[in-house]
């Protein structure tokens, strides 16, 4: 919706222009900024909700609090009614930011209990001297901070805080091993230096100078033993449509996403349906990606099938490789700093296409995690089944269907001769490749070389075995998905929605025991089953897929040349991170292959993400996103005083 930018400590009228100029993309129709002697605040908006009265920054009836926001309450019409109700709120405006700032005078801090939806915000509180962050339960908005002893700050993108000149851009080698240990970075930490991430679920507090952190929210997984998995069906119906409707309140144009898989076909079929009875049979537009390779990396068969049935405008972008050379360093500099996968080449391009036609795009994100969608959910189920009863081994051949065995096998045969397998997540670089891959001075500066030991922090004694794995997809993989989900729409100056990260969704998913969602041994069979007569056959004839990239294809022929270049030129061997001895093994052995099986893919992610390191050196730390934002910096002018 929106970017936020600020900090407590000296105001500097220019440099809070500049941060929030820098975040031009996620607000496009409108700016606002506060400066008192103690905190500043910026925000761009994208205009979604109370086009006409929601400018921020709000304030309260006294002017003694001010809030900036970044996100959706999409109940915030129920908490609006409560607050006027209960406490006698009156409100000047309708929007949903109005409602936090109104809800954090009467609850104070515990007011994000309230909150169902996705956000990031800050409200300064002059009275108590007082600055209030928060991020939503699960992660779908991001908010990044950065301390030193002259200020706190603030943003939704560290690219904001690059406008001061102040804060050193130095790599932080310990989230370089970590990414290239799960493509992925699992706490606070970034690629900045100094630079931290806050948490989903946790708010900040900076009063009288002094920082503190607290977890507000937190998974539980008590079960609700509903008689029969027909139960769990019709709730799951009930839940969805409940979720979708709250996710479609907009004053602009929405669509859907349509990767052709069961979450986003399942997501935009409800959508059409309450679009077509809203508004006398109009058609919801959805958005979907190809690639010329076809074969498996082709799902326009399934969601054409899926918008057919569900009677909706389809639009479809062809994703090549001079794609990916035209857009790879923007897709980079949108990101901050690397992530996950490959995928983001495809999220760049529909995301583009979808700016084209509507301002807000519902998702499918997090199916996967909160319905037992990865092989990775039946392999701990079936671990489970052997630890309880050793006889349960010999159903392994029923139990899963021969497209999952390699996945799988990974997960139950790999722990024991790689001790990092064992907590469940993909490992792309293991330790002994690690030591290899990075060159000796560059790994002497990684701190912790256990890059594992940062999972600590996610286990739980109180939850069972599977659910264990459950949770650490959920704090770990899903938000960083859901982050690139954001800043991939965001650099088009699109919303991306979330109907399955609803907290009535998130609950009533993790109170449902695993056996129920892999019945009949099928990965995500509440989905499946309680969408079946609303989907067409097709979704159910075809192996999961997970819209993917021939990202593998394209290193071989049309990137060859390109990734070679960087990754083995002198510029790269200067920064000494990698051993380009080991790289060039890498990429020779890639190339030399004339297949694309499993271990093509797994070194392909292994090339995009080494790939995707020098090239964030290079943007970030040699200064080259400059020539990226030059245009922004020169609209700066003077912020008005509130």
């Amino acid at each position: 919706m929106c970017g936020i930018t600020g900090w407590y400590g000296p105001s500097d009228k220019k440099l809070l222009q500049e941060m929030t100029s820098l975040l031009d993309h996620r607000g496009p129709d409108g700016e606002g900024f506060f400066v008192d002697k103690k905190v500043s605040l910026g925000h761009k908006r994208l205009s979604i909700i109370d086009l006409k009265t929601g400018q921020q920054p709000i304030y309260n009836d006294d002017r003694s609090a001010v809030i900036v926001f970044n996100g959706e309450i999409y109940n915030y019409k129920e908490i609006r009614k409560e607050l006027q109700s209960k406490h006698s709120c009156s409100f000047k405006t309708k929007s949903d930011t109005e409602v936090i700032l109104r809800a954090y005078e009467q609850y104070g801090p515990d007011c994000v209990q309230k909150f169902n939806g996705m956000f990031a915000f800050a409200i300064w509180d002059a009275k108590k001297d007082l600055l209030f962050l928060a991020r939503d339960r699960v992660g779908v908005k991001p908010l990044y901070y950065y301390h030193n002893k002259h200020r706190f700050m603030f943003a939704s993108e560290i690219k904001a805080f690059l406008a001061d000149k102040n804060i050193p851009r130095r790599i932080n080698p310990q989230a370089v091993a970590e990414y290239l240990t799960f493509q992925n970075i699992m706490d606070e930490k970034t690629f900045f230096e100094g630079v931290k991430m806050l948490l989903p679920g946790h708010y900040i507090l900076v009063q009288d100078g002094e920082v503190s952190i607290t977890q507000y929210w937190d998974a539980s997984y008590l079960k609700k033993n509903m008689e029969n998995v027909n139960a769990y069906y019709n709730k799951f119906k009930e839940v969805f449509s409940d979720s979708i409707t709250r996710h479609m309140i907009s004053d602009v144009p929405l669509g859907s996403y349509l990767s052709g898989g069961f979450d986003s076909g399942s997501v935009a079929t409800i959508a059409a349906e309450k679009i077509s009875l809203k508004n006398k049979g109009k058609k919801i537009e959805t958005f979907t990606g190809k690639f010329l390779e076809g074969g498996v990396y082709d799902e326009s068969a399934c969601s054409r099938a899926v918008a057919a049935k569900a009677g909706a405008i389809m639009h479809e972008v062809t994703i090549t490789p001079q794609d990916f050379l035209a857009h790879i360093e923007k897709i980079i500099y949108h990101l901050d700093e690397p992530k996950v996968g490959i995928p983001a080449i495809s999220q760049y391009m529909v995301s583009k296409l979808v700016s084209e036609h509507v301002t807000v795009v519902l998702t499918g994100h997090a199916g996967d995690e909160l319905f037992a969608g990865y092989p990775v959910y039946k392999a701990s189920y079936f671990k489970d089944m052997v630890r309880k009863n050793p006889l349960a081994a010999l159903k392994f051949f029923s139990f899963f269907k021969w497209s999952e065995i390699p996945r799988v096998a990974y997960f139950l045969l790999f722990p024991l001769f790689d001790q990092e397998v064992k907590q469940g997540l993909f490992i792309m670089f293991n330790k002994k490749q690690r030591e290899k891959l990075l060159s000796s001075s560059f790994y002497e500066r990684v701190e912790n070389k256990n890059t594992i030991s940062v999972l600590k922090q996610y286990h739980r004694k109180d939850i069972s075995a599977t659910d264990k794995i459950q949770y650490l997809y959920l704090k770990t993989y899903l938000p960083s998905l859901l982050v690139v989900e954001d800043k991939m729409g965001m650099a088009h100056s699109i919303e991306a929605r979330t109907p399955f990260c609803d907290n009535e969704m998130v609950d009533f998913a993790n109170s449902i025991p695993l056996k129920f969602k892999l019945h009949d041994h099928e990965l995500k069979h509440i989905v499946k089953r309680s969408m079946k007569s609303s989907l067409p056959g097709i979704l159910y004839q075809q192996p999961k897929k997970g819209f993917p990239t021939p990202f593998s294809l394209w290193i071989r022929k049309d990137l060859k040349k390109y990734v070679y270049s960087v990754l083995l030129d002198e510029r790269t061997k200067k920064r000494g991170i990698f051993n380009q001895k080991y790289v060039k093994k890498l990429l020779d052995r890639h190339c030399h292959s004339r297949k694309d099986g499993l271990q093509d893919l797994v070194n392909a992610a292994r090339i995009w993400s080494l790939l995707n390191v020098e090239l964030w050196c290079r943007l970030f730390i040699d200064g080259e996103y400059e020539k990226l934002v030059t245009d922004k910096l020169k609209k700066v002018q003077g912020p008005e005083r509130a």
